[in-house]
């Protein structure tokens, strides 16, 4: 079996058999192809040893010049492409076998919004549609139907990532048997395949997640995707990006601002106001509470700005 078969092969089974996501999938092509080129195409699998491996990370370093996340996520894909190939008898033994090929990541602290911008960036969504005051049904159904869409869709993306702090591909995924407005909870497939639930805490963005479904079901194309673009298609991550990124300049905020951000601040609010950091970890998917646990370095951080800013206050500074 040459490489070339051997990726090809991988990527049906992560397709067939371990349902893996778009995202996942586009990921490992595009590792693998980038992997096949480096070996050569008809190479066969048995000639990968360590010190390939090894030439291989170094040309990721040196000659690709590329970050120590995207080598990392590179070796990941072949790791566990070549325990597959292991596993399936297809190669006695893996070449990542007692291979020290540990990529230690610099552990940055996530970017999350003040609270300023937040109310910036949700005072410019509503502002664009023309709403203001209490959100009833009536009031949102009648925007949604009469306002620019897409601004529409921004305010609902806008709420829905603040309130559930799910991923921006998440959000792109969700179907609308995935939506129960009944209990507020929405069913997403996380990273990993991994399925949970998320909910809808607010009275007004469940009303506002409502408005849309209805609006939107006679625009729909061939799909059940809750998000969609003016078309009528799916709307892609990319897309949901541009409108979150064309909200944040319409708010003048100084930065800019990725739908991760507004993951990350809502991550940090719920721990700011006291929820446990348990909830916090299965509310956002992450397998390891230690993922988690970088926030409270944030809501640390947040704390000694207001003790500091309270000390200078009282020196009358």
């Amino acid at each position: 079996m040459d490489v070339a078969l051997a990726c090809a092969d991988f990527l049906t089974h992560c397709r067939v058999a371990k349902n893996l996501s778009p995202h996942t999938l586009r990921a490992y092509t595009i590792d693998l192809s980038e992997f096949e080129r480096f070996v050569g195409v008809g190479t066969p699998v048995s000639a990968i040893d360590r010190p390939l491996l090894r030439r291989y990370l170094s040309h990721l370093f040196e000659a690709r010049k590329l970050k120590e996340t995207s080598v990392k996520r590179r070796l990941a894909c072949l790791k566990v492409m070549f325990r597959w190939l292991e596993l399936d008898e297809a190669i006695p033994v893996s070449p990542f076998h007692r291979l020290d090929a540990r990529i230690r990541l610099p552990r940055r602290l996530p970017r999350n919004l003040s609270d300023d911008e937040v109310r910036r960036l949700r005072r410019m969504a509503l502002q664009r549609v023309g709403l203001s005051g209490r959100i009833t049904e009536a009031k949102a159904l009648r925007v949604a139907r009469r306002t620019d869409f897409d601004a529409f869709t921004t305010l609902v993306v806008l709420e829905v990532l603040l309130d559930t702090g799910m991923r921006v591909g998440e959000l792109a995924s969700i179907r609308l048997e995935d939506i129960d407005l009944t209990e507020r909870v929405i069913t997403i497939l996380g990273k990993g395949s991994r399925q949970r639930r998320v909910f809808l805490p607010d009275d007004e963005t469940a009303t506002l997640v409502a408005a849309y479904r209805t609006v939107t079901d006679g625009r729909r194309k061939s799909h059940d995707h809750f998000i969609i673009t003016v078309q009528g298609g799916p709307a892609s991550t990319q897309h949901i990006r541009n409108l979150v990124r064309k909200a944040a300049t319409e708010a003048d905020l100084p930065r800019r601002i990725t739908p991760h951000m507004l993951r990350h601040t809502a991550a940090t609010r719920l721990l700011e106001n006291g929820v446990d950091l348990r909830f916090v970890q299965r509310l956002l998917g992450h397998q390891s509470v230690s993922t988690t646990e970088l926030y409270t370095t944030v809501t640390d951080a947040s704390l000694k700005a207001a003790i500091a800013s309270a000390a200078k206050r009282m020196k009358g500074k």
